[in-house]
């Protein structure tokens, strides 16, 4: 081979190293998740970039309580493992001391690592929600029964609650203002087990809009579902009244309770709220 062959067969030699990592041959789809606490970034579909209002990843020594969270009246508080996660165990309910007013046309993004409880007599939640009872606005992020249970997991929100309107179960509904609610347990792939892993959920919405979109991620990042609520501004938070994130974990009604399962807490890794301004 000439010379001028080699330097040829060189320089196709040295492109094709550069351009094959960059192509993904032979690697398959990038399927990892971003690294814990980072913000993804540009939407393809908008030059903004999302902005982190809020995280917590929980790092704090083993028993102690989250900085960033006290206690509900009546619950238990949760403390954090030494190992960063926060135990958020029996009766236990906590809510960000920090709350959110966004101008109308804000992107909001709220998501959390976790691990459900695997029983079938207590139910855990990551939630958004008005303080104020008269306008709740209530968004479940995720929402576990456990995987005895036959709605194992489901996402939704709430306009109502039955004590506003009326002491029966059906207040709400009577007064045309049900829950909205969505089982995704079908959605886990087959041998996926959700229970035993941490996975990621996340709710999207705009201030001032109409709907929710909720979606989930394994561990290697691939998405398992998405779900866009029905058009309805009282679902979303507004402008006038701060929203606040919720972590709680409560026993299902007794005769509801479902024998089994070893882990009552629910194990979260880290809750972020990102925006996307106007």
């Amino acid at each position: 081979m000439g010379r001028p062959a080699l330097l040829v067969w060189a320089l196709l030699l040295a492109v094709a190293l550069v351009v094959a990592p960059a192509s993904g041959i032979g690697t398959g789809p990038d399927v990892s998740a971003p690294p814990r606490g980072d913000s993804r970034g540009a939407d393809p579909a908008s030059p903004r970039l999302w902005e982190r209002v809020f995280f917590d990843g929980f790092d704090g020594p083993a028993g102690a309580s989250p900085e960033q969270w006290h206690s509900m009246v009546g619950f238990n508080g949760a403390a954090q493992t030494g190992q960063g996660q926060l135990d958020v165990g029996h009766l236990s309910q906590v809510r960000t001391h920090e709350g959110w007013t966004l101008p109308v046309g804000t992107r909001v993004r709220a998501t959390v690592s976790l691990m459900m409880p695997d029983t079938g007599t207590n139910y855990a939640a990551l939630w958004l929600q008005h303080p104020n009872g008269a306008e709740p606005r209530e968004i479940d992020v995720i929402e576990s029964y456990g995987p005895l249970k036959p709605t194992g997991a489901q996402v939704g929100s709430h306009i109502c609650y039955d004590e506003m309107v009326g002491v029966g179960t059906e207040a709400c509904e009577v007064s045309g203002m049900p829950a909205e609610l969505w089982p995704v347990s079908h959605a886990f792939p087959a041998g996926a087990e959700p229970w035993n892993a941490y996975w990621q959920y996340a709710a999207e919405f705009t201030i001032g809009a109409d709907t929710v979109q909720y979606s989930a991620a394994d561990g290697g990042g691939q998405r398992l579902y998405s779900v866009t609520s029905t058009p309805d501004p009282r679902r979303v938070p507004s402008d006038t009244v701060p929203f606040h994130l919720r972590l709680s974990n409560k026993d299902v009604e007794p005769q509801h309770a479902l024998p089994g399962g070893e882990r009552h807490s629910m194990l979260v890794d880290w809750v972020s709220v990102e925006v996307k301004h106007p």
